[in-house]
């Protein structure tokens, strides 16, 4: 752990935002956390593909150079690694295993409705919900290799042909189902400074205190929200709920996300706390509502009524700080937490209400 500023930033960190040791010394001899930052190199089905860490302000903005132009140096750093292949493709649900194959078939299927189609980015990201909803029905059963793949196929360009229908009405949201959600964006607000570990024993009992009251605030969804980070605006969950969304182009970032999510094969399996992979698409689909809503939240506090693109670049920035990153949701509560919201109308629903 590196040591760190006043402020919170490292202490190599210049006041011209450049890293001391890059630009005296070279980037050699920085630590290998921050060499490798902003890739994660992830096991996938075919290999070793890489992840990125979109809490880098860069790669939520899409600056800087493609990928392919660091290939070699990200290959070094992948054998000091020791980065290593799945093992086997995660399961469909439960048990029910996938062949690679038929793990890649399913990748593909969304990734059409992310990548560039006739659709409109909005309509892009409910495609994707109606995609979800529908494999949530889906029992593979004898229905395996090639005609898996077909399955997976069809079932996407049904989505893609349904997404550009005019929604008449989103799908109504049990207050149960509100309330996991609450709890589930909660812990994504949740980033602890890594030195607290070593904190009295007093401390920690008070920050698990008032971490429970903020749980709670977030469980009945009105009145104060509470400051869960520092700078977090004074503002009231009935302020954020009343923001409006962002124009069409602003999206961008989100389909990007879950693109890079899915290309990287880091949605399911070790990348993604061992889940299968229908728990790992309703984690990756839930993301834009968890974007949506601390973007309404920055939005409220600048007094803003309706969503501005750098809301939604800093809703991205957030919610991906502590997607596939924080301890918590390896807990066995959360897994539970997950497997009730997935089921039929809830991603739906959720993005319909607190989607950018």
């Amino acid at each position: 752990m590196l040591a760190h500023q006043t402020d919170g930033s490292c202490v190599f960190l210049g006041r011209d935002n450049l890293c001391r040791l890059h630009v005296e010394t070279g980037p050699r001899i920085k630590p290998f956390a921050c060499r490798l930052f902003p890739y994660v190199p992830t096991p996938a089905v075919d290999g070793v593909r890489m992840d990125l860490r979109c809490d880098c302000p860069s790669v939520t903005a899409n600056k800087g150079r493609s990928l392919s132009v660091h290939s070699q140096g990200i290959a070094r750093l992948v054998e000091e690694m020791g980065a290593a292949p799945m093992i086997a493709a995660p399961s469909w649900r439960g048990s029910l295993k996938l062949s690679s194959r038929e793990f890649a078939a399913v990748t593909e299927a969304f990734l059409r409705l992310v990548r560039k189609n006739p659709l409109g980015l909005r309509d892009r990201l409910r495609a994707g919900c109606r995609l979800l909803e529908t494999l949530y029905e889906v029992q593979p059963g004898r229905v395996r290799g090639e005609r898996f793949e077909e399955l997976m196929s069809l079932l996407s360009e049904g989505a893609v042909a349904q997404g550009g229908e005019a929604v008449v009405s989103a799908p109504s949201l049990r207050r149960r189902m509100d309330k996991l959600f609450g709890q589930w964006l909660f812990l994504h607000a949740v980033a602890d400074d890594p030195r607290l570990v070593r904190a009295w024993f007093p401390v920690k009992i008070l920050r698990s205190w008032r971490r429970y009251g903020q749980s709670r605030a977030f469980l009945r969804g009105c009145g104060p929200v509470p400051e869960v980070c520092p700078g977090w605006p004074q503002v009231t969950f009935e302020q954020v709920a009343a923001v409006r969304p962002a124009p069409e182009d602003a999206l961008e970032p989100v389909c990007r996300f879950i693109q890079i999510k899915l290309d990287a094969h880091a949605f399911a399996g070790p990348a993604y706390y061992c889940h299968d992979v229908i728990h790992g698409l309703t984690a990756l689909w839930l993301f834009p509502a968890i974007a949506g809503w601390f973007a309404r939240l920055r939005a409220a506090g600048a007094g803003r009524d309706a969503l501005a693109s750098e809301d939604v670049l800093d809703g991205v920035r957030t919610a991906a700080t502590t997607f596939g990153v924080s301890p918590v949701f390896a807990r066995l509560s959360e897994r539970f937490r997950l497997r009730a919201l997935a089921v039929p109308d809830v991603p739906s629903a959720l993005f319909a209400r607190y989607g950018p």
